[in-house]
């Protein structure tokens, strides 16, 4: 912890769920001639001599992270410095460190990044933003939690804008900077990344284990606009035998008209289209399947509840009409009024039959509306976040089946999966740059991932043009050793659409449901673990300096190795690390 204004450190934060079993361990500072360590009862936690600041620290037995002190061309020409503080005349007070980066170190984590695994060169925003894709340095999930491959992991405390240079600027030096006035720093151990996740996991929390029905098939398009074409669709999915159980509405359930201002949501069901909403749902149910309906976080100013939103400040307070987002006034989250009143809208959708909820969006505010109890600046990185655990919440208060599908997050929205890689293009480099991001989001906390089968939109023509019949069979394939399969795009997603590959595609389906036993325990062992359902080869194999360049391959629990093909040509190169393949199970390193 550093703070120029001794400020007081507090646990009670949106991003901490300290584990019950964790106990504060109590050091003894000793003073030498070389300067001070802070030691426990085994080990050495923190070291720094005299003549400058420049700490040792020590997460493990094993482990010695050191902050940088040594990167300059001559001591006036400095390209990092161990801490430094930043104030300008105008503009954010930016707090910072340096840690030394070894020659042959490697990076991972950091949110949903759609990069291949080593994140060594990289200078990130960690910043959320509408990332428009998956093939972009724009990321709708950061997570200000980095791992190394020495090992050792870094969390920064703060919900403040950050930038991260990974050896960027200067290849010794890995580079923190926060927009804060103080800085609150977990360094964390464990030996393997497995247990360094679950050492985070113990401060940030653990993943929900998703109910049993989550893990079939949902299908989806952007949009089914009535009860009759919903029937229709789950009619047919019954009569060609096509294993689903969620369907999901987008936007067009509104009351208002969706198709000339997508953001219209209003909370209430359009009753000319679905006249009885608690009838339909029912009727849903009976045929085995759950509904999934689309929300977001923000009021249409045209909507009828945005009055009392204004009124009551459940909305952001508007300080300049002429700024803010497209969509609307940006719900206050920091306020319980607002969650209260929030939750209340959500109820009666549930008593209809809903069983979960899109939550969109959540990467972006007003950034010059004043929020009951979060800086703006501050409110961004987090409002995704608390938007989906009152959503979570709610649904579990009134079903006990909690479950939603987010598209932003930060460090501890891992508690309330899942979350999805959002809008990727229909094309093999939108299908495997997902994959990088949900193996990346693996390596920062998350148990649980998935993705749009299809790809959401064509590069041309988006809103006519399907996916090509090879690419939908082999995203299906992605899709069924994922843990949560979902079909969604601009244009229709459903088997029959791709009659080439329909009877292929039904088989892989069926074969999904075969593995829900497996899936299931494997999902219940990574909610305590501290490993993600698909995870990198990074994470068995640390050691070994090819995975770290291998971003197309995972393990899908303990017992798969998924090699998925992401090309016309039906041909890939494989890479088996060090190991029997024998078909026996190999112990994690």
């Amino acid at each position: 912890m550093i703070s120029r204004d001794n400020a007081a450190f507090k646990d009670d934060s949106h991003m901490l769920d300290f584990d019950a079993e964790l106990t504060t361990v109590p050091c003894q500072l000793k003073q030498d001639d070389s300067g001070w360590c802070a030691r426990d009862t085994y080990i050495p936690r923190f070291a720094v001599g005299r003549k400058h600041f420049a700490p040792h620290i020590y997460p493990d037995k094993k482990t010695e992270v050191h902050f940088q002190d040594a990167d300059y061309f001559f001591t006036e020409y400095w390209d990092a410095l161990s801490a430094f503080l930043l104030v300008r005349v105008a503009g954010p007070v930016t707090f910072g460190f340096s840690l030394q980066i070894e020659t042959d170190e490697h990076f991972c984590g950091t949110g949903e990044r759609f990069y291949r695994i080593d994140l060594f060169g990289r200078s990130i925003d960690l910043v959320n933003e509408n990332a428009h894709g998956v093939n972009t340095p724009r990321s709708y999930k950061n997570v200000p939690f980095l791992l190394s491959s020495r090992p050792y992991g870094v969390f920064v405390h703060s919900a403040a804008k950050m930038k991260l240079d990974i050896g960027a600027h200067s290849s010794r030096s890995l580079q923190w900077f926060v927009e804060e006035d103080n800085l609150d720093i977990f360094f964390i151990g464990g030996g393997s990344f497995q247990q360094i996740i679950q050492n985070y996991q113990k401060i940030t929390g653990f993943p929900s284990m998703p109910p049993l029905w989550s893990f079939g098939t949902w299908m989806s398009r952007c949009t089914y606009e009535s009860e009759q074409e919903v029937s229709q669709i789950a009619k047919r999915l019954r009569e060609e035998n096509y294993p689903v159980d969620v369907l999901h509405l987008d936007p067009g359930w509104f009351a208002e008209d969706w198709a000339n201002n997508w953001w219209k949501c209003s909370w209430t069901f359009n009753l000319k289209a679905f006249p009885d909403p608690s009838r339909f749902m029912q009727h849903m149910r009976q045929q085995g399947f759950h509904i999934s309906i689309w929300i977001y976080g923000f009021i249409n100013p045209e909507v009828e509840l945005s009055k009392t939103a204004r009124e009551n400040e459940y909305v952001g307070k508007i300080t300049d009409p002429d700024t803010g987002v497209e969509w609307g006034d940006t719900l206050d989250f920091s306020n319980p009024d607002t969650i209260k009143w929030y939750k209340d809208l959500l109820k009666p959708l549930l008593r209809f039959g809903v069983a979960t909820f899109k939550t969109d969006f959540g990467e972006n505010i007003d950034e010059s509306a004043i929020y009951k109890n979060i800086a703006p600046p501050k409110y961004r990185n987090l409002f995704g976040h608390l938007f989906q655990k009152a959503t979570w919440e709610t649904i579990a208060e009134m079903t006990g089946e909690p479950i939603i599908w987010a598209r932003s997050g930060w460090a501890g929205s891992q508690r309330y999966p899942i979350h999805w890689s959002a809008d990727c293009s229909s094309t093999f480099d939108g299908v495997a740059n997902s994959l990088w991001g949900g193996l990346q989001i693996g390596l920062s906390g998350f148990a649980f991932w998935s993705h749009d089968i299809g790809g959401f939109y064509a590069l041309k023509d988006a809103m006519t043009v399907k996916p090509d019949e090879i690419l939908y069979l082999r995203w299906t394939q992605h899709g069924v050793f994922s843990s949560h399969m979902r079909y969604h795009g601009l244009t229709p997603r459903e088997p029959w659409e791709y009659p080439g590959v329909a009877d292929i595609v039904r088989q892989w389906l069926r074969f999904r449901y075969s593995l829900i036993p497996y899936i299931v325990a494997e999902s219940d062992r990574c909610c305590k673990s501290g490993l993600p359902l698909l995870r990198a080869l990074v994470f068995d194999w640390t050691d070994d300096p090819a995975v770290w360049c291998i971003s197309d391959q995972y393990l899908f629990g303990s017992d798969f190795m998924i090699c998925p093909v992401f090309n016309k040509s039906g041909i890939r190169n494989v890479y088996l690390p060090e190991g029997k393949w024998n078909g026996r199970k190999q112990p994690a390193r």
